[in-house]
C-alpha cells in the first residue's frame, strides 16, 4: 500500500544458495509468488520488475536432479567444452542439440557463441588475458571479460536470432579464492540462469581458477530481467525443496581440472574426436565426457540399454546420477514403442 500518495518501495531481489538446485526452487517459489505476467513474442511470462542477483556458494554442485525439470545433463555439459574450447560452430554442438540450429542465422554458426566471444571474437584470447591479470595484479578490479558487442549486437533491426544474453563476467581474488559475477541483459530462469548457464559459467570459473592456482569461491549471477514463461514453470508443478542436494545425496561435485598444463590439448583431442581412445591426464575426458558421448550415441540409435550401461562408465556420482536418472525417465515411454 502506498504511504502518504507515495507508490511503494522497489528494490532488487536477491538469493543466496548453497547450489543451483537451491536457487531453483527458492527463486521459482519467489517468482510465482511476486512475478508479473507480461506478453512477450514468445508467449506469457513471470518476470521480476526488478533487477535479480543470485550467489551460489558452491558452485561446482552444477548438476541438477529435479525429475520435474528434467535437465539435460549431455548437453549442459557438452556446451560447457564447445565453450571452453572456444568454438561457434553448430556442426559439433547440434550432435547433443538439434534444436540449437534455430538460432543460427547462417546454418552454420551462432553469432553469440559465448565461447568463440571469450576466445575469438575480439581478435584476443579473453581468457589468456584475464589469467595474466589476475596472477600480476593483487586484488585487481579491472579483469572484465566481454560478450557484447555494440557494433554487431546494437543495432537498429531486430532481425538477428542471438544477441548474447550474458554479456559481461567480473573476476576477482580475494584470500586465493576465484569469485564470479556474471551480468546478463535477459534471463529465462529455467533453461537459462538456473539451467545452462549454471553448468557453463561455474565450469568457465572453475578452469579460470585451476590456471591462476586459486580456489573456486562464489558466483554471482545478475539478471537484469529474470523471467519463465508461464507454460514452461507449470510443468515445474509438483517439485518439492531440493535445497542441499549434493549433501542430501552424499556426493560431491567432480572436479573439471587434474593438469591445467595439458588441459587445453586434451579438450581440442575431445573436440577432435569424442571417440578415440587417447592417454588423457585429465580424468574429465575418460570418466565423464568419453563415457557421456558414447551413451548420446546408443541414446540416439534408440539403444537406451547400451546406453544405461554406458551411462555406469561416467566415474564422478554427480554426472554418473544425473545421466542414468535422464535415461530411467524416458525407458518406460521408450519400451512403450518396441
Amino acid at each position: 500500500m502506498a504511504l502518504f500518495g507515495k507508490a511503494p518501495m522497489r528494490g532488487m531481489h536477491t538469493f543466496t544458495a548453497v547450489n543451483v538446485s537451491d536457487a531453483l526452487w527458492l527463486v521459482k517459489q519467489a517468482l510465482e509468488t511476486s512475478g508479473v505476467e507480461v506478453d512477450t513474442r514468445n508467449g506469457k511470462a513471470l518476470e521480476f520488475r526488478e533487477p535479480c542477483a543470485i550467489t551460489y556458494n558452491n558452485p561446482c554442485e552444477r548438476v541438477l536432479f529435479y525429475p520435474q525439470r528434467d535437465a539435460n545433463p549431455v548437453f549442459h555439459f557438452m556446451e560447457s567444452l564447445w565453450m571452453l574450447a572456444g568454438r561457434e560452430d553448430l556442426e559439433w554442438i547440434q550432435r547433443y542439440n538439434k534444436r540449437m540450429g534455430t538460432y543460427s542465422d547462417n546454418g552454420k554458426t551462432l553469432q553469440g557463441a559465448y565461447g568463440y566471444r571469450w576466445r575469438n571474437y575480439f581478435y584476443k584470447d579473453q581468457l589468456d588475458i584475464a589469467v595474466h591479470r589476475l596472477m600480476t595484479y593483487e586484488n585487481d578490479r579491472r579483469t572484465v571479460l566481454a560478450m557484447w558487442d555494440p557494433e554487431g549486437d546494437l543495432r537498429k533491426d531486430n532481425e538477428c536470432k542471438d544477441h548474447p544474453c550474458n554479456t559481461h563476467i567480473y573476476f576477482s581474488v580475494r584470500d586465493n579464492k576465484l569469485d564470479m559475477t556474471v551480468c546478463n541483459r535477459s534471463n529465462d530462469m529455467i533453461w537459462g540462469a538456473l539451467g545452462a548457464n549454471a553448468v557453463h559459467m561455474s565450469i568457465l570459473q572453475e578452469y579460470i581458477a585451476a590456471r591462476i592456482g586459486a580456489q573456486v569461491g562464489i558466483y554471482t549471477q545478475f539478471s537484469n530481467n529474470l523471467h519463465a514463461y508461464v507454460e514452461v514453470l507449470e510443468g515445474l508443478d509438483g517439485m518439492t525443496p531440493d535445497y542441499d542436494s549434493y549433501a542430501t545425496r552424499m556426493i560431491k561435485p567432480s572436479p573439471l581440472v587434474d593438469d591445467i598444463i595439458t588441459f587445453d590439448e586434451e579438450l581440442e583431442w575431445f573436440m577432435e574426436d569424442p571417440e578415440k581412445p587417447r592417454a588423457y591426464v585429465n580424468s574429465v575426458f575418460s570418466e565423464v565426457a568419453q563415457p557421456m558421448h558414447r551413451m548420446w550415441v546408443a541414446w540416439k540409435a534408440k539403444e537406451i540399454f547400451q546406453a544405461m550401461e554406458h551411462s555406469k562408465d561416467i566415474k564422478p556420482d554427480d554426472w554418473h546420477l544425473a545421466c542414468y536418472e535422464w535415461l530411467e525417465r524416458r525407458k518406460d515411454k521408450w519400451m512403450e514403442t518396441l
